[in-house]
């Protein structure tokens, strides 16, 4: 790493001061480690966001054209049209069937003229990366007024768990 050099000891050499040499290489490697390790975790740190809109006042929207979308804490995602009332059932939309239901529904909304509204409800175990993907699949399906419900009401829990022990 460092080496000192002194000059060879004799009865007619000057006293020299001693030439100190510096090996510089492993300081280079650790700046360059560390110039690499900030710039990949400022990289890694970039905020993705969404850009969400708020409703402006005005008529109310008819029930017959929303579709709600209830997410468990288990990972299930389970939805009905309408508006909940006491016949309501839940229909299960795992795997590709939330996708296909959403394309129907958009579907459906256009031969009568209206615009869909899809509202996503998260359970209170629910993780984010559920109504992420959820929400995904909204915009993937075209569907461009949806809302994120702040919670399940007490009704909506009570089906989902007797639809999930079925």
């Amino acid at each position: 790493m460092a080496a000192i050099t002194t000059p060879e000891k004799g009865r007619n050499k000057r006293r020299a001061v001693p030439h100190i040499h510096l090996d510089m290489t492993p300081m280079v490697d650790l700046g360059f480690l560390l110039i690499t390790f900030f710039m990949l975790t400022t990289h890694l740190l970039d905020e993705r966001v969404m850009e969400l809109s708020l409703p402006l006042p005005g008529p109310a929207t008819a029930a017959s054209n929303t579709l709600t979308i209830l997410l468990d804490e288990e990972g299930g995602r389970y939805g009905y049209p309408g508006e909940f009332t006491a016949t309501t059932t839940l229909h299960y939309l795992g795997g590709r069937s939330l996708r296909n239901t959403l394309k129907r529904f958009q579907a459906m909304s256009a031969q009568v003229d209206q615009e869909p509204i899809c509202i996503v409800k998260a359970g209170d175990g629910a993780r984010f990366q559920q109504v992420v993907t959820a929400v995904d699949e909204i915009q993937f399906a075209r569907i461009v007024h949806f809302s994120i419900a702040d919670s399940v009401s007490l009704d909506e829990r009570a089906l989902l768990a007797t639809t999930r022990t079925q």
